[in-house]
């Protein structure tokens, strides 16, 4: 059976395959009883992957449009027929309402160029059929879905109804403590009162900006930095003060000198494997941004998603564990080492923060899954953290070595990139006179996607920068693909494009 496949459509790739096999049914090609091939057999016929075309059959299967039968196959379903025929002639028969115009409804805020930026990095994350380089998701492969069931089982039967019921909105006391005794292990002053669990790091970063700013303050931000970040202090109201980042992180020097002659609210930083660039706050330019804390009375928000993704050297103290003034607001997460899925991060500071922090997450979402956070604790009290950031380090480093390889023997000669000692990403930058939108344009194409530098800035975009990230392609993905963007690279180096690149289309899914 044909089916003629758009991998540029908005329709995800299994949608299409499912309403051509609707179509089949309703004009016939497809008889009551018919078999419908086998996932893997069309898979490969396709070109697409087999949980592709099982997608497709799983929601036929939920319409009850087909009926599956354990070693047997699937076959199309006999007494929905009819019913499917009524609903295309009523369907037919019905004059078309007239849809809600949404154009000139959204907020100035929802139409911001931050909010259009962040739609446009994701829409390209969360492509499917393809080699992606963009997104910063961990391996799939290395999920420890078997313990983690374990865990949630151990909290079902040892905790009966608490874990269903609203628990408190500064989270679940054992996942507190825990949290609190890990970061006194790596030198921070911190208790249980000093913590609140949130909906992942990008919850707190959002109860922060509520809590912090107000419109018209300044924040201090990394340039290039994480985007969801500039989203959150954007839409409460702040300006973004850009400060550049080399290959030793914030350029504190500059701070320094803005420090003169304005006064931020706040500065933002990602010290440990910096997204995107994946430099590393250097040990003195840590004392010194927290030296200018303390002159200057300046909170530091401390974005740490994965210190503990270190393949090489000896390990630098977070923010917070030099901070003996109560400074730094640290943040983090286990949903780019551990399960993107469970959506559960934390904030640690002192006492007043996490009171206000507290009261604006009752106003937004009550609590974070006691559930979760019950399994969670048991997964980490059991060691079975520990265990699988052993099992992960590796992985990620041989991902990271072959990237690098795969730079130096397929990009083109002039472009440079960071080599960072851990975390899930490369910075890279082009010959300057290549265009990553044109780039990602032309590879897109080819089955091969990442993330360009421009949507990492709040100012003065690079357009000859992108970011790759390694947390979630194989090794062979990262032969195959690397080689198909350097190859294109060296392509269109020196050769003038006219071309404009389109915009890319997928379905948006929540940020990461």
């Amino acid at each position: 059976m044909h089916v003629p496949l758009d991998h540029h459509s908005r329709t995800p790739v299994y949608l299409q395959i499912k309403q051509a096999v609707l179509e089949a049914i309703r004009e016939g090609r497809l008889a009551p009883g018919a078999r419908l091939p086998a996932t893997r057999e069309w898979a490969r016929q396709l070109g697409v992957n087999r949980s592709t075309v099982a997608m497709a059959y799983d929601e036929l299967l939920a319409d009850g449009v087909v009926e599956s039968f354990v070693g047997r196959g699937t076959f199309v379903a006999r007494q929905k027929l009819a019913e499917v025929a009524r609903l295309d002639e009523r369907a037919a028969r019905r004059t078309p309402a007239r849809k809600m115009v949404w154009e000139g409804m959204f907020s100035e805020r929802a139409q911001s160029p931050v909010v259009e930026s962040l739609l446009d990095l994701y829409q390209v994350s969360t492509l499917r059929d393809v080699i992606s380089f963009s997104g910063s998701f961990p391996d799939a492969a290395s999920f420890p879905t078997r313990e983690f069931r374990n865990s949630l089982h151990f909290a079902e039967r040892t905790l009966g109804d608490e874990i269903y019921r609203y628990g408190p909105v500064a989270g679940y006391e054992r996942l507190r403590e825990y949290l609190a005794q890990r970061m006194r292990e790596s030198g921070s002053e911190v208790t249980a009162e000093n913590i609140i669990v949130t909906s992942g790091s990008q919850q707190a970063l959002d109860l922060i900006a509520r809590a912090l700013i107000s419109p018209g303050d300044t924040v201090a931000i990394e340039n290039p930095t994480y985007p969801g970040a500039m989203t959150a202090f954007a839409l409460a109201g702040a300006r973004l003060l850009p400060i550049p980042v080399d290959e030793d992180g914030l350029c504190v020097d500059v701070l320094e000198n803005v420090l003169k002659v304005q006064r931020p609210k706040l500065v933002y930083v990602v010290p440990s494997f910096q997204n995107p660039t994946g430099a590393c706050l250097s040990w003195e330019r840590r004392r010194r941004l927290l030296a200018l804390a303390r002159e200057h009375n300046l909170p530091i928000v401390e974005d740490d998603y994965g210190s503990h993704l270190r393949f090489d050297g000896d390990a630098l103290p977070h923010l917070k564990a030099l901070d003996d003034t109560e400074h730094v607001i640290y943040v983090s997460n286990f949903s780019k080492s551990l399960l993107p899925g469970l959506r559960i991060g934390w904030c640690a500071a002192a006492r007043p923060v996490i009171a206000r922090l507290t009261a604006f997450k009752q106003n937004n979402d009550i609590t974070t899954s006691p559930l979760l956070q019950a399994a969670l604790w048991d997964f980490c009290r059991r060691k079975r953290y520990e265990a699988h950031l052993e099992k992960i380090r590796p992985i990620y480093r041989a991902r990271r070595d072959l990237m690098l390889r795969r730079l130096a023997e397929d990009f083109p000669a002039e472009t440079v990139w960071t080599q960072p000692a851990g975390g899930l990403f490369l910075w890279v930058t082009l010959p300057p006179s290549l265009d990553a939108t044109e780039l990602l344009y032309q590879v897109r194409q080819q089955g091969v996607v990442f993330s360009r530098g421009r949507l990492f800035y709040s100012d003065n975009p690079k357009r000859n920068t992108l970011r790759l990230s390694y947390g979630h392609v194989t090794l062979e993905q990262i032969e195959r693909g690397m080689r198909v963007i350097g190859t294109t690279a060296k392509a269109m180096l020196g050769r003038a494009t006219g071309r404009t690149a389109e915009r890319f289309h997928s379905h948006t899914v929540p940020l990461v």
